[in-house]
């Protein structure tokens, strides 16, 4: 183990303890989401002998204004053993997180900043997603009359389960987008359009790649509600484009166009569903694309002494490449998923996969303690597999079928809305994929973690 970034983690968490312990006391009811543009100060207009936190979270100024600064810090320590399945392979680093923002709200119109830092220490090859030293987070102009929303700017984005499009917070750094959105609500509708271009990611400060049309997604995200049931339908098309991507089948120019069809919500006060479908077609270079995911999610949820126990069932089934030398791509682009697909580990992404997903999670005012196990298969013995960031990790080297088992458990303790702590740890016993691929042993990750919101 590492022991510079062990001591580093252990010298943050215990300075960010004691100015938690500030906010931590806070009697007053804040609470904190995790995009922090969504949050509401405006009850502390009423409240008499604000203290200077207060003052800092609502400025009111004329009669419907308001300005709020805020911010969050996160570090983790990170430790894998035998990572990527190869025997030795074993690094430990330490990462950290400030965001910094001002939100100035006025009638039906926001502004929204927000500066991010991202870090890392220790570890030996760091992944674009490990370090951004200074970067605007956010940064948008929203205009919303509970009829009409206009946003223009940079903006963290998450649609539906966060299969397709999210801002990815289990890495280090998010995911960016610039861009416009414009979105219709109805009495049970909301309709959604909007066209994105992705930051492209580099490590120091304010050097981004923005705006230069090398990969982009417009489209509309439709949501029709039932609240007699209690269960919701979304109906999107996206239209992604990108200089150039890398699969099994080989490397080029993609436009890809995505159907999909999202049904979720209710059966019963325990009983919750979420089962999604979605279909691909389109261009890679000079191949047509026809890809497609089915996926299905059964939640039941139960009083158990003081907390609630869930039980999830999970599977899912991602198309891989049927034949890699035919004029056809077969291979699922999930475009921007959750970063933490699987867990934190994120060994696998969601492409060429098929996995049963069952978990158990225990809640209770302040803790949370959730345990789950995950099988994986591919979906074609004639593709690859591929990584959290879709990229192709294992190629087509043999005919095998089960990849691999994964194991995992994880604990959080809330001490207030303000400060948390969790820890979580995966292991992944080789399937007969990767054995025949010429890795011999089994991948361990932990993971610790501290967070303060402010």
């Amino acid at each position: 183990m590492n022991n510079k970034a062990a001591l580093t983690f252990f010298i943050l968490g215990f300075f960010f303890y004691q100015l938690g312990a500030q906010v931590v006391n806070e009697p007053k009811p804040f609470a904190y989401g995790v995009l922090s543009q969504y949050d509401d100060f405006s009850f502390l207009r009423n409240v008499q002998n604000r203290n200077t936190y207060d003052k800092i979270k609502f400025i009111p100024f004329g009669e419907n204004g308001s300005l709020s600064f805020g911010g969050s810090y996160r570090t983790q320590f990170e430790y894998f053993n035998d990572q990527d399945f190869i025997e030795g392979a074993t690094d430990s680093w330490v990462l950290g997180r400030l965001m910094l923002h001002a939100d100035v709200r006025h009638d039906n119109w926001q502004f929204f900043a927000q500066l991010n830092s991202s870090s890392i220490v220790s570890k030996e090859n760091p992944s674009p997603v490990d370090r951004d030293e200074l970067a605007f987070n956010q940064l948008f102009l929203k205009y919303d009359d509970d009829n009409w929303v206009f946003k223009v700017g940079r903006e963290n984005l998450s649609y539906g389960s966060s299969r397709i499009i999210s801002f990815r917070e289990g890495p280090n750094v998010r995911r960016y987008f610039d861009g416009v959105n414009v979105i219709r609500r109805l009495d049970k509708i909301k309709l959604e359009a909007f066209y994105y271009q992705i930051v492209g990611i580099n490590p120091f400060a304010f050097d981004n790649d923005v705006l230069d049309g090398d990969e982009y997604i417009f489209g509309t995200y439709n949501t029709f509600s039932n609240s007699s049931k209690n269960q919701n339908l979304d109906i999107y098309y996206l239209k992604f484009g990108k200089d150039e991507v890398r699969y099994q089948q080989g490397t080029a120019e993609e436009n890809r166009h995505s159907l999909g069809l999202r049904y979720f919500g209710n059966i019963n006060s325990k009983l919750s569903f979420n089962s999604e479908f979605l279909y691909q077609f389109g261009r890679f270079g000079q191949t047509d694309i026809s890809a497609w995911t089915a996926s299905m999610n059964l939640a039941y949820k139960m009083t158990l002494g003081s907390g609630d126990l869930t039980f999830d069932l999970k599977s899912e089934i991602i198309s891989g490449d049927d034949n890699p030398m035919d004029n056809e791509l077969n291979t699922f682009n999930a475009l921007y998923p959750r970063g933490a697909y699987f867990g934190r580990i994120a060994q696998f992404g969601p492409a060429n996969l098929i996995d049963v997903h069952p978990s158990l999670t225990y809640n209770t005012n302040k803790w949370t303690f959730f345990t789950d196990y995950v099988a994986f298969w591919r979906e074609s013995t004639d593709d690859g597999i591929y990584g959290a960031g879709l990229n192709l990790s294992y190629e087509d080297l043999n005919d095998e079928q089960f990849i691999a088992h994964q194991v995992g458990a994880a604990i959080s303790y809330n001490f207030s809305a303000s400060l948390s702590f969790g820890m979580e740890s995966n292991y992944l016993i080789r399937g007969d994929f990767i054995e025949a691929s010429g890795l011999g042993t089994n991948t361990l990750h932990f993971l610790c973690e501290a967070q303060l919101k402010f």
